[in-house]
This record gives C-alpha cells, structure tokens and sequence, in this order.
C-alpha cells in the first residue's frame, strides 16, 4: 500500500478504438476511467508525479449477419 490522494476529474473526450476483423466483425473497444489518484512522494525520473487508475474496458460487437447463427 501507498499513500495516494484521490482526484476528482471530468471526462473531456472518451473516443472508441474501432478495429474490422476479416471476417467483417467490428469491434469497439474504449477503457472508461472510474477513478484517479496521485501517489504521494513519488515522481518518475523526470519529475512528473505518478498516477495509478482504476478503468473498466467498454466493448461493443458489430457481427455480420451471415455470421450469426439461424435458429
């Protein structure tokens, strides 16, 4: 455990990364932010401070139609 001090934020832009499989599956894919702390007294070499996150990933599936099964 480390002391950390939590940060309040609002969130600017969350943008998705998009990939197209092959087979024409899409993905969507973007990590949302839940909450951010600062570690106290603790700094990188070149004297920023560092932060830990605590982030949930958010996907989304486009499938092709010809894909999906049929019942």
């Amino acid at each position: 455990m480390v002391a950390a001090e939590e940060l309040d934020f609002d969130t600017t832009k969350e943008s998705w990364s998009i990939y197209k499989l092959e087979d024409g599956t899409v993905l969507k894919l973007k990590p949302v932010v839940g909450k951010v702390s600062r570690i106290i007294g603790r700094y990188k070499p070149d004297g920023e401070p560092i932060y830990a996150f605590v982030m949930s990933p958010v996907a989304m599936v486009e499938v092709p139609d010809e894909l999906k099964k049929r019942e």
